[in-house]
């Protein structure tokens, strides 16, 4: 039997650990069935991709150069509508007419999107970037997955999901029997399920094991359009206001609704940077309830305005600005 034959598909600024968390299983695959795949790396015009860590990769061709493969994985990180080109969404569009299976790591899911070839299907992408997907791409069908497999298509939320979406994968072409050996190698012992946790738990995030605050925290994550009145907060936590203040400020040094705000301003530099909403609409999908208070408060926070910051500011090192 022919190797299956992968084209990585690599964007400027592209994710390495999502690349070789995809790529490993493969050349382990190898050494129990015996060219079992082959794969190879292209870039959109054939020239050499600089991933995200700065370390520039050498390609084999162009994506419309390259032939008919049997999957073509898009791997991309920062910024990957940057990426975006004519002639680059026109040679996805004739892959998937063709009927290769087209594959997203990271935030590659957005150049298949924008291609319109993941319309109808179930797609994932990277925690930070999912929000932006979701409100880019109503057509595509988008859950907070670690990878979704539907069809011809595979996503996944990119780092070390992307080994759990080849194992899958592998499992799915070529046997559990194959896949186990693979992960045995990869000492990843326990191939995690699609639906399994996309986040490391808040505990471990906020540095905090108070079930009080980890209720309030958790509510304002769900709440970020809508933002709750601090006396819901505190009721949700179990305590008085003026113990939330305490506990806000004892444990995270910070007051809860300068917390809230912060987590606000974090989705609104998401939505900026990977949707392509108006910033009006961005300032209402964070909570914002005018446009002058929403520019305020991310000046105050990134020490740029909202629009500058889309047109490719930088906010200073450590993100934005802890709040008051």
């Amino acid at each position: 039997m022919a190797a299956r034959a992968v084209t990585f598909l690599l964007v400027p600024r592209f994710s390495m650990i999502a690349l070789y968390g995809a790529m490993e299983p493969l050349r382990v695959a190898n050494r129990f069935a015996e060219n079992a795949f082959s794969w190879r790396f292209v870039s959109a015009d054939g020239k050499p991709v600089t991933a995200s860590n700065g370390i520039p990769v050498s390609v084999s061709g162009s994506l419309p150069d390259m032939g008919r493969p049997d999957m073509v994985m898009v791997c991309a990180s920062y910024q990957p509508g940057a990426a975006v080109s004519r002639s680059l969404l026109t040679a996805i569009r004739k892959l998937a007419r063709a009927k290769v299976l087209l594959a997203g790591l990271d935030t590659g899911p957005f150049l298949l999107a924008e291609a319109g070839v993941l319309d109808g299907y179930r797609a994932t992408c990277h925690w930070e970037s999912l929000p932006g997907f979701r409100e880019s791409f109503p057509a595509v069908q988008v859950r907070e997955a670690l990878f979704e497999l539907d069809r011809d298509r595979m996503t996944c939320a990119g780092g070390a999901a992307a080994i759990d979406m080849m194992l899958a994968w592998i499992t799915a072409v070529m046997g559990e029997a194959l896949s186990v050996a693979v992960a045995d190698q990869l000492v990843h012992f326990r191939s995690r399920p699609d639906e399994a946790q996309v986040r490391v738990p808040a505990q471990a995030r906020y540095g905090t094991r108070d079930p009080r605050l980890l209720s309030i925290i958790s509510a304002m994550e769900r709440q970020l359009e809508e933002p709750l009145q601090a006396s819901s907060l505190a009721g949700i936590g179990g305590v008085s206001v003026r113990q939330m203040e305490r506990l806000f400020q004892a444990e995270m040094g910070v007051r809860p609704m300068g917390f809230y705000r912060r987590l606000r301003l974090e989705r609104a530099e998401h939505l900026l940077t990977y949707s392509k909403m108006t910033v009006r609409d961005v300032s209402l999908a964070s909570g914002f309830s005018t446009l002058s208070d929403f520019s305020r408060a991310f000046r105050d926070a990134a020490g740029t305005s909202p629009s500058q910051f889309r047109r490719g500011a930088k906010v200073p090192d450590g993100g934005l600005a802890k709040p008051r």
